[in-house]
């Protein structure tokens, strides 16, 4: 430190101006919001490939429930773990959360709920598993929203099994979640004389039990990323010209380009070597959004095309294998797969 910033920081600590705790500025939580909250939840809490933060949601959960799922995610899904922010960061997401939605946080006390776990599976299985499937993930046959769920509704079953939500969830949450159930996300109330307050209880101490029960999820290999990287062996016009036949060819309707750069600088400086081939087949659309309405935010039929300063070509693809993991969803799991397989082979056209 020079003597001149020793002597500056001095003076303000001597006369009183600052404390080292506000010379540190505190974070902000609106800025962290933006950073890492807005794109997947949206500004305004609207949802999008996130869930929707809706004002009733919030009202229903306590701060620590909170601080604790931007903590832990959920593992496997689409709300990664933010376990790098100090705990300072997140209580400011959180109080950004609580005044621009002008909720009160609910309190829940830490008394285990005990109750009769195998009494509970009965229960389960007879009021539960249509929409949240039978190990709790809200997965498998009968749980999508053609299935089982009125169009109306805003996102998937919740997985509650995953181990994020129950370790962010306390007993007592879980129950009063049973009890009132949440008319906005379609989850019926169970309280109200529709089962006695022990069956409520059977039924947290059998959610709690997912817990001893870890779902064997396919694994993925550590190093696969969100996106293929290619390099064409030819130059950038010819693999342009190549990929749109390639598509054409797999019953693709393509789209006008657009570049990589397009609305981020003005038009005259835009790269024209770094082009996004946009495509896509109707049918298979249509029936990936009756599967999962929120892949309208993250509709994968794109390939961009990249010329670097060598005048090597490279091809970026997303990897559909890890995107569809990223919802709770095996039928859309199946199908993305089967596009995975012609992309690759579109790919293989492209660089014979």
């Amino acid at each position: 430190m020079s003597l001149r910033r020793y002597l500056v920081l001095a003076g303000a600590l001597l006369s009183g101006i600052g404390s080292p705790a506000l010379l540190l500025a505190a974070p902000n939580g609106q800025a962290l919001y933006e950073e890492h909250c807005s794109a997947c939840h949206q500004m305004e809490g609207q949802g999008g490939i996130g869930l929707p933060l809706m004002n009733a949601k919030l009202s229903d959960v306590s701060d620590l429930y909170l601080r604790k799922t931007i903590r832990l995610g959920r593992p496997g899904r689409v709300m990664p773990a933010f376990q790098k922010m100090s705990d300072a960061q997140v209580d400011a997401i959180v109080k950004f959360l609580r005044d621009s939605s002008g909720t009160v946080a609910r309190t829940f006390t830490d008394e285990p709920v005990v109750g009769d776990a195998a009494n509970g599976e009965k229960l389960y299985t007879e009021n539960c598993v249509k929409c949240h499937g039978e190990d709790g993930s809200g997965e498998g046959e009968g749980t999508g929203v053609t299935l089982s769920r009125e169009r109306t509704f805003l996102v998937m079953p919740a997985s509650i099994s995953n181990s994020g939500f129950l370790a962010s969830a306390s007993d007592q949450m879980i129950k009063q979640v049973i009890i009132n159930g949440r008319r906005l996300s379609g989850m019926p109330s169970f309280g109200h004389d529709r089962l006695q307050e022990s069956e409520i209880n059977d039924l947290v101490a059998y959610v709690r039990s997912f817990e001893e029960q870890e779902r064997q999820v396919e694994a993925l290999d550590e190093d696969e990323r969100p996106t293929h990287v290619y390099e064409s062996p030819y130059d950038f016009d010819t693999t342009v010209s190549n990929v749109k036949a390639a598509l054409t060819g797999a019953n693709f309707r393509i789209f006008p380009d657009r570049y990589i750069e397009q609305g981020l600088v003005d038009e005259f400086s835009m790269n024209t070597r770094q082009v996004g081939v946009r495509f896509c087949n109707f049918n298979v659309m249509y029936g990936m959004l009756k599967i999962e309405p929120r892949l309208g935010t993250v509709l994968p039929c794109r390939i961009s095309i990249l010329e670097r300063k060598d005048g090597s070509v490279l091809l970026v693809v997303p990897n559909l294998r890890v995107v569809s993991r990223w919802f709770n969803n095996d039928e859309l799991v199946g199908l993305w797969d089967r596009m995975e397989e012609t992309f690759t082979e579109i790919v293989d056209e492209v660089t014979l």
